[in-house]
């Protein structure tokens, strides 16, 4: 009887990160803004062939969701709301 060989598990090998050895910047970490994220939000749906209906009322959806936040957020910090 023969037995099975199951493949070896290798860990990921896991380098030190140095304190503030490379700081965070908008290209480096790509944080995006909420406008920034609706605006590729909207391309992608403009490029699915939406009505125009339809895409008059997720910018006016937006515009509740702005005025209902009041501050900028980044994809950084929105998943503290």
């Amino acid at each position: 009887m023969q037995s099975k060989v199951l493949p070896k598990k290798v860990k990921p090998k896991l380098g030190k990160i140095r304190e503030g050895s490379k700081q965070k910047t908008k290209t480096d970490s790509n944080i995006l803004t909420l406008d920034e994220m609706f605006d590729k939000f909207m391309t992608a749906k403009k490029t699915d062939g939406l009505a125009s209906r339809t895409i008059d009322e997720y910018f006016n959806n937006y515009t509740y969701l702005k005025e209902f936040l009041g501050e900028e957020i980044t994809n950084e910090n929105s998943s503290s709301l």
